[in-house]
């Protein structure tokens, strides 16, 4: 597997691809500063269709692009919360505002209501997801976040969107969920590293120790950077260009690239 996390700012944007040349992408937020979008950089790539595009936040920092994407990239599925519903977004939204790529996003959820189609062979790419329910449980969308682990050649990373601490502490209600967390090699942080989604109980109580924490940011904004310390404590370590790192960050690194192979992963920058 070849994941590369891409500088969007406060925002995602992570494109993936597996060893049987499938395309999936995690969001498709943009960087407003460089215009880096993944409607441009995919079709550099020859890219025209992406077998999956998970989104896991409904906001438009999760999704800023999406509207210039859908126009030159087929998307083959679609996966986000499924207890949303197109009209519940556009009413979650209505108080806020909706933003382009949400807007976008809503349309394609009116469209993509199928299953996803079992027979594509992602080779050594897995996937599994956990969400809070709207409205029983949540009507933020914070907390209403998908949380994705992809597994490759035995490593597993963890993408939480912009969940928040009452959102992990309702998941934790779930073996299922404690159980896939407690061997997560890699944790993308909520919210952006914001305090809001720093939980120490879903930490204490799966066993969470992962290698290393990714967080997508940009400069000082909402109190992100104050929380690296926190995540580091937590996290076991690994080195890179001869430091030992324990947080990776957007703002510091750029885009950050994880090769898994069989017996190994590589992390870069570039």
């Amino acid at each position: 597997m070849d994941l590369r996390i891409f500088d969007v700012e406060h925002g995602q944007c992570s494109y993936i691809v597996t060893n049987t040349h499938r395309q999936v992408l995690i969001d498709a937020g943009h960087n407003s500063t460089t215009n880096w979008r993944p409607s441009l950089y995919l079709p550099r790539l020859g890219i025209s269709h992406i077998d999956n595009l998970i989104i896991s936040n409904f906001d438009e920092d999760h999704a800023s692009d999406l509207h210039n994407l859908v126009q030159v990239v087929g998307i083959g599925t679609l996966t986000k919360n499924p207890s949303v519903s197109p009209a519940d977004l556009r009413r979650l939204k209505n108080l806020g505002g909706i933003g382009r790529g949400i807007d976008a996003l809503a349309d394609l959820m009116a469209r993509y209501t199928s299953p996803e189609c079992a027979t594509i062979d992602y080779g050594d790419f897995r996937k599994v997801h956990f969400w809070n329910r709207y409205p029983t449980e949540f009507e933020d969308e914070n907390n209403l976040s998908l949380v994705t682990i992809i597994e490759s050649h035995g490593y597993k990373i963890c993408y939480p969107g912009d969940m928040e601490v009452d959102g992990w502490e309702q998941l934790l209600e779930s073996d299922s969920f404690r159980r896939a967390m407690s061997d997560v090699d890699i944790l993308i942080a909520s919210h952006h590293g914001r305090r809001n989604g720093c939980s120490a109980r879903l930490f204490e109580e799966t066993g969470l120790h992962p290698i290393f924490v990714v967080i997508s940011d940009s400069g000082v904004e909402f109190a992100s950077q104050e929380t690296v310390a926190w995540y580091r404590r937590r996290c076991s370590g690994f080195h890179l260009n001869g430091e030992t790192r324990r947080v990776l960050t957007t703002r510091r690194d750029g885009r950050i690239r994880i090769k898994t192979y069989p017996g190994g992963c590589q992390v870069d920058t570039f």
